[in-house]
């Protein structure tokens, strides 16, 4: 089947279709307004998706790997389940987005929003020598709610974690500094930065 456009795309999202499953790899959706889109399962590695508006866009278990969202509104969106490998966030506005499940590998997230952001249980795998750990710096962390995990590769400095729920997370080998987790709800046993 044909690969559809990025006019395509927006034809058949004003009559209220879904791109459930379909390859959209490669595409450039920059600055286009994809609000509500159902994009489950759908393969969008290597997409340009800078500025877009995507608010309540649903990516469960789609391939984002290496797709670029710089500066993309996000809001409330769903990423349960997606890869997120290499993929770029910086200055993403991903407020009360549910990210649980997610693989997360040298993914970017550094300056974006993810206030009140749900990232549950997620597989977070470390590159090669040669790759990106997962970046929060400089983050909006604020009552963002991280599952049972063990954030292996992972960088939090300049991260605002005000009211962020940490209990039941292992932050041993993760990159932060103590003035990091000020205001978090955290467990003080999982607390030993390598930067302190």
């Amino acid at each position: 089947m044909k690969q559809p456009t990025k006019a395509d795309v927006l034809s058949r999202l004003q009559r209220g279709e879904s791109f459930v499953g379909e390859n959209l790899a490669n595409i450039d959706f920059s600055g286009a307004s994809l609000v509500s889109i159902n994009l489950i399962a759908a393969d969008l590695s290597n997409a340009v998706l800078t500025k877009a508006d995507l608010t309540d866009a649903n990516f469960n278990d789609a391939n984002l790997s290496n797709a670029n969202f710089l500066g993309a509104v996000m809001k409330r969106a769903f990423l349960v389940g997606a890869d997120l490998t290499n993929a770029n966030f910086e200055g993403a506005d991903l407020e009360g987005a549910f990210l649980s499940g997610t693989v997360l590998s040298g993914t970017n997230f550094r300056g974006a929003n993810l206030r009140h952001a749900t990232i549950g249980a997620p597989y977070w795998a470390v590159p090669d020598p040669f790759g990106s750990l997962t970046s929060f710096e400089n983050a909006n962390l604020e009552e963002a709610i991280f599952g049972e995990t063990v954030m292996k590769g992972v960088i939090l400095l300049g991260a605002k974690l005000n009211g962020a729920y940490l209990y039941e997370v292992d932050l041993s080998e993760a990159v932060y500094k103590s003035a990091d987790l000020e205001g978090a709800v955290t467990k003080k046993a999982f607390q030993e930065s390598i930067w302190d």
